[in-house]
């Protein structure tokens, strides 16, 4: 055989495989979105007399520098989205996002608050999502997830939202505006109408490739939708083994990682006792070991609860109330001891009630040195109403009362209100405004000069492709 003659056989053969393997592919979907704030925060450590700007938790400089000081933040914020989905045959579907999310040309600070100029990651490209998922793999009720997805149970109260994910390159100063959300996981779904079982496995922190400083989360959700009042109700029990926060400094000490481990074990119902009317209730418990140094361990005993009723007004404008109450556990005794440890573990909530409430000292540090992470020790209630007086314009408002759960030290329960305003309109079907202004009124908790109150004004123009 000639070499032009095996030249060809070799082509041919090439083709006969690669023609199928393109063919595979039955549908490519190409979508995306862009998304630009415009932020207003002041005052937001509750501190007039403090002129950094906005406090990350746990200190640094904040917004401001020391040649320019202000009591608030004023910046511009985008977010760019392009994501593809792909069908493959026999039920293999495959989704990629990327994004780029960053504050307009925004200095980075030191904590000494010296500028450092842009940031070299500001315009860098970011991984959001890459996950496979194969319907009825291997046995027909069966979905397989693999590989970096959202994650979202109920109605996000335990598992819904990646917090450690959140601005992977350091280009944000509103954390919670964050898109990166997502989870490294595998996720097994067995779907028996009206059942409906999840298994999940994530990877949070691996540091390095060994075991003793990881951080994972694995558990299970039962989902069971009732045929008749749109009633829903499921029971889960989640597990996060965190070895990764104590692992440097105790490695050093015995060779071997602190785990504090925390196990959340609840349920949830909800339904329509009439079409107006939703009812709705859920409540878990954490146990396990709280490692609060590299030798002092204490026993978990943490509570929470989300109570809520929603009531839907027949009219043209769409009215609807929601009365909620919500409550984290809390601890008093927050010094190195062997007591139980009551306080409620954030872990990965999805849903935020507040504009500014939910993130105080979880995202946005004050200057009170007892103040705690609003995600422990904390009640609220919340009146929320909403309505459409154009079929393409919503408003809502919600007014929130909070107080803690056990005292802080001679200190007054009561941690204050919120007020939260919000207007979207949609110009059509794929662009959106929206306006955002919440005022936080710090309670008797605080003391002067730490007790002035907070101002967040966000507004926001949103594009989807």
């Amino acid at each position: 055989m000639s070499k032009y003659a095996k030249a060809l056989f070799v082509l041919a053969l090439a083709l006969t495989f690669a023609v199928p393997a393109f063919a595979e592919t039955q549908n490519v979907k190409v979508s995306g979105s862009l998304d630009v704030y415009a932020f207003f925060r002041d005052t937001y450590d509750l501190n007039d007399d403090n002129d950094r700007g906005v406090l990350p938790v746990g200190g640094g400089a904040g917004g401001g520098t020391n040649a320019h000081k202000s009591e608030g933040d004023e910046y511009w914020m985008g977010v760019t989205q392009v994501e593809v989905s792909a069908d493959l045959t026999d039920n293999v579907s495959t989704v990629v996002n990327v994004i780029n999310q960053r504050d307009w040309n925004a200095d980075q600070h030191s904590t000494a608050g010296a500028a450092n100029g842009n940031t070299g990651a500001e315009f860098d490209i970011t991984l959001d999502l890459a996950y496979v998922q194969m319907k009825e793999i291997f046995y027909s009720p069966l979905t397989l997830t693999v590989g970096r997805q959202d994650i979202w149970f109920g109605r996000g109260f335990i598992i819904g939202n990646n917090n450690t994910s959140w601005d992977p390159q350091g280009t944000l100063a509103a954390n919670e505006y964050s898109t990166t959300t997502a989870f490294d996981a595998v996720r097994a779904t067995l779907d028996f109408a009206p059942w409906t079982l999840d298994f999940v496995y994530t990877k949070i922190q691996e540091n390095s490739h060994d075991p003793e400083d990881d951080r994972s989360v694995f558990g299970t959700n039962v989902n069971y939708k009732f045929a008749e009042y749109n009633a829903v109700a499921e029971g889960y029990w989640w597990t996060e083994a965190d070895r990764g926060t104590l692992a440097t400094t105790n490695a050093a000490t015995n060779g071997d990682s602190r785990t504090s481990d925390t196990h959340t074990i609840g349920g949830r119902v909800q339904f329509d006792p009439i079409s107006q009317i939703t009812l709705g209730g859920e409540l878990a418990y954490q146990f396990g070991d709280y490692a609060q140094t590299v030798t002092t361990e204490r026993d978990r005993g943490a509570w929470a609860f989300d109570v809520f009723g929603t009531y839907r007004w027949d009219y043209t404008w769409k009215p609807e109330l929601t009365l909620e109450y919500v409550h984290f556990s809390g601890e008093s005794n927050t010094a190195v001891s062997t007591d139980e440890y009551n306080s409620w573990n954030l872990l990965y909530r999805g849903r935020f009630y507040t504009a500014y409430e939910d993130f105080r000292e979880v995202v946005y540090g004050t200057t009170d040195a007892l103040d705690q992470s609003a995600a422990q020790n904390s009640n609220m209630v919340q009146i929320k109403g909403a309505m459409k007086p154009l079929d393409d314009l919503l408003l809502e408002a919600a007014f929130s009362w909070f107080w803690l759960d056990e005292d802080v030290a001679t200190r007054s329960d009561e941690i204050g209100w919120e007020l939260d305003l919000q207007a979207t309109y949609d110009y059509t079907e794929d662009v959106s405004f929206g306006i955002l202004a919440g005022w936080f009124v710090p309670g008797d908790f605080y003391t002067s000069p730490g007790d002035d109150t907070a101002a967040d004004i966000v507004s926001s123009v949103k594009v989807t492709f």
